[in-house]
């Protein structure tokens, strides 16, 4: 029987993530985390070696898959059908459009935000000269700074303003039959560890974004 995120547990995941202080941004980079693993499963299945950069643009499958698994929230409609298709949950509170991206994002929403990181300093992600379409590698910063970069609101002494990374891998699967995945009903360890693989996430990202505290929200399960 298919087994899903349940309803109630999605919206209080949501919530808290868009109450936490990271910034919308932080979606933008996950999906570029995503991307990477993406291409690094085409390489495999073809057996090159594995790629340590993400090509943007609409042609790139790879890059456009993980749009759509990280921020594609409608089902069964085709995105075009949809005024506002996309949704980032971080920080969505405060966002000026709650969260909610056009049906356009795929061509000019992560692509352009990580392209304005480049006059940042510190940006964890860096261009690779003369490419086009443009591709980008990890720059692999220090926990710190990947905290400020992301995170310039939260509390500099503690990581209860930090998003819960079981929230993260709960928006992650909010759609997913996850018997498909796990066979039985997961626990939110499993869950968390397949969103952490899932994204090719480090000990130092997770550290540096993550709240370590005791996760308020728990697993529910909608059978269908």
């Amino acid at each position: 029987m298919p087994l899903y995120i349940a309803k109630h547990s999605l919206k209080k995941a949501v919530d808290r993530l868009g109450t936490s202080a990271a910034s919308a941004n932080l979606g933008d980079y996950l999906i570029f985390k995503r991307a990477l693993q993406n291409r690094i499963a085409e390489a495999r299945y073809s057996a090159q070696p594995a790629p340590e950069t993400v090509v943007t643009g609409t042609r790139s499958s790879h890059y456009t898959t993980a749009i759509n698994e990280f921020a594609l929230w409608v089902i069964d409609i085709p995105p075009s059908d949809v005024d506002n298709p996309y949704f980032i949950p971080f920080g969505s509170t405060r966002d000026k459009t709650r969260g909610y991206r056009s049906a356009k994002f795929p061509s000019n929403g992560s692509s352009d935000t990580v392209s304005r990181w480049q006059q940042r300093s510190r940006a964890p992600l860096l261009s690779v000269p003369n490419t086009k379409p443009k591709e980008y590698y990890f720059a692999n910063p220090k926990a710190h700074d990947l905290e400020s970069f992301f995170m310039p609101s939260a509390s500099s002494d503690s990581s209860e303003n930090k998003p819960q990374i079981l929230d993260s891998a709960i928006w992650w699967f909010r759609s997913t039959d996850l018997y498909t995945i796990f066979d039985h009903n997961p626990t939110d360890e499993e869950v968390t560890n397949k969103f952490i693989d899932d994204t090719g996430l480090n000990d130092n990202e997770i550290r540096a974004l993550f709240s370590s505290d005791t996760p308020l929200v728990h697993l529910g399960y909608d059978p269908s």
